[in-house]
């Protein structure tokens, strides 16, 4: 059983004060108020709300009850807060599944080395303008990706030395 559930099943109210309240520390105990009425209905949980006692106007009093309006106002937050939580939480999930879907089929790409033509060279980018339409192998880092369609991957790498363009079709294309 959490904090919210038993201080809901022992008191059945909940208090906040503005003056003495606090949304972190507070428990909604008269000792530790919550600062606001939406902190108090977020620590409540769900439906049926806990009465609700805030600071008294009146002279001699120290607690009363909500007003119906305040808490009707602080009810249409709640159910907003609860909204876009929902909403995040749900966002998370497909982006986790999207994720997870996109390393998937980056993993059934492989590239392999074509053994009927010859060895590449390893050379460096600021070396490879006279190794024009020969084999080379760069080592180096992507620092632009851009896809285009299913089967076509454009990739700017650089290896300190300069920038490589390079265009990536069908089979090397996840």
């Amino acid at each position: 059983m959490d904090m919210a559930e038993k201080v809901t099943k022992t008191a059945g109210e909940l208090y906040v004060s503005d003056k003495e309240g606090n949304d972190q520390d507070g428990d909604g105990t008269e000792q530790k108020p919550f600062k606001t009425a939406l902190r108090a209905l977020t620590f409540a949980g769900k439906e049926p709300f806990p009465t609700i006692y805030v600071d008294s106007q009146k002279e001699g009093e120290r607690w009363a009850v909500i007003s119906k309006t305040q808490r009707k106002n602080v009810k249409k937050l709640f159910a907003r807060e609860q909204m876009k939580s929902d909403s995040k939480d749900k966002k998370e999930a497909e982006d986790s599944e999207r994720r997870e879907k996109n390393l998937d089929g980056a993993k059934k790409v492989t590239i392999e080395n074509d053994s009927s033509l010859p060895e590449p060279k390893t050379a460096k980018i600021y070396q490879l303008e006279p190794l024009r339409g020969e084999r080379v192998k760069v080592f180096g880092w992507v620092h632009r990706m851009r896809k285009q369609g299913k089967n076509l991957l454009f990739i700017v790498l650089r290896d300190g030395t300069g920038f490589l363009q390079c265009v990536l079709n069908d089979k090397l294309v996840f």
